[in-house]
């Protein structure tokens, strides 16, 4: 079976020949619930093999091994996502309240 990325609207698949990261969803059960919380999908239960690739995650979410290799945080949460409009997140709107000079 073919890895593919579990994010909404995100068609990336394991391939040969396309060099791309795929993250497991952890098993940590504070960061699981961060990533399910920001991957936004009802009703889904991930599996042992569900994963998220890399594009879901900004340059600052990884570090570099002492290999060389572009290795993800630990406390990294994909974040980078391209949501349909019912699952956008609407920009919260502050009252800005003017005091009353005495």
């Amino acid at each position: 079976m073919v890895e593919s990325c579990s994010a909404v609207n995100c068609c990336n698949r394991r391939r040969k020949d396309v060099k791309m990261k795929f993250h497991r969803i952890p098993t940590d059960p504070n960061m699981r619930k961060l990533w399910l919380h920001a991957i936004r999908r009802e009703n889904f239960t991930p599996s042992t093999t569900t994963v998220i690739c890399e594009k879901r995650f900004t340059p600052e979410d990884y570090e570099v091994s002492v290999h060389g290799n572009k290795v993800l945080k630990k406390v990294a949460v994909p974040s980078v996502f391209d949501f349909p409009a019912h699952l956008k997140k609407e920009p919260s709107h502050r009252r800005v309240l003017k005091r009353k000079h005495e």
